[in-house]
């Protein structure tokens, strides 16, 4: 195992440092007369239609596509965490039907219903970012409800209500320290998922409008061009199969 967690991790380090490469292109920079060329010293992953350099396209699009993701994924953590706070912590009537409703919203397909928030929304990295944060809080909500509903009866828990601790204290000192390393795992095992739907969303057109680089757009772009230009289609889904398997990885050593 920790033969593979290191393989992850130089794998990990070697994307970082041919992303960086990319990013000190521009990836808007059009050249007509160096449309659809191959891998070459110049442009290492080729040019696409417009000219533009494609590793230029992946390393902007990594920030877009990667950066969209983990942005929603930190909202979705938080949000999880307070609304399974507060309903672990209550019994009431309302906390039960909330986290019913919650449970009801988890069955829900997480693509569908981004794909439906963003055509509603408009295609904008705002609407996106939006709609992923909307159907990823759900499984963190529920764990967070069922660890508390557990935690809250414990004898420390209970000293802090003895001693007229207030909610968010007891929650800030008892609590998140137990439902943050839970909270994080799930984090690691959700955030191929999210990239995926990004990915997806933006193959859609309901990404961020075009020319900023995204790596489902790249793929959606590539479909004209996969008999004379197949490097266009191998990069991104060569980046996306790379994230998966280095976060699968990784997230297996936690």
């Amino acid at each position: 195992m920790r033969a593979r967690r290191r393989a992850a991790l130089v794998a990990a380090g070697i994307g970082v440092v041919v992303l960086g490469v990319g990013l000190t292109g521009d990836p808007l920079v059009t050249d007509m007369g160096a449309v659809l060329r191959a891998p070459s010293l110049a442009h290492p992953l080729g040019t696409d239609e417009l000219g533009r350099d494609v590793l230029a396209r992946l390393a902007h699009g990594a920030l877009l596509t990667l950066g969209t993701a983990g942005s929603a994924l930190v909202v979705a953590v938080l949000l999880g965490l307070l609304a399974g706070c507060a309903t672990g912590w209550s019994s009431s009537p309302v906390a039960a039907l909330v986290r019913a409703g919650v449970d009801v919203a988890t069955a829900l397909p997480p693509l569908i219903v981004a794909l439906v928030t963003t055509l509603i929304a408009g295609p904008s990295t705002a609407a996106l970012l939006l709609a992923l944060a909307g159907v990823s809080w759900l499984p963190f909500a529920r764990q967070a409800d069922a660890m508390t509903a557990q935690l809250r009866t414990r004898n420390w828990v209970l000293a802090h209500r003895a001693l007229g601790a207030g909610r968010l204290l007891i929650w800030r000192r008892s609590l998140l320290p137990f439902l943050a390393p839970a909270a994080g795992a799930l984090a690691a095992v959700r955030l191929p998922a999210l990239v995926n739907t990004v990915a997806a969303l933006g193959f859609l057109g309901l990404g961020p409008p075009p020319p900023r680089p995204e790596w489902g757009a790249m793929i959606a772009e590539s479909v004209d061009h996969l008999g004379t230009a197949p490097w266009l289609l191998a990069a991104p889904v060569l980046a996306l199969v790379a994230v998966q398997t280095i976060v699968a990885a990784l997230a297996a050593e936690r």
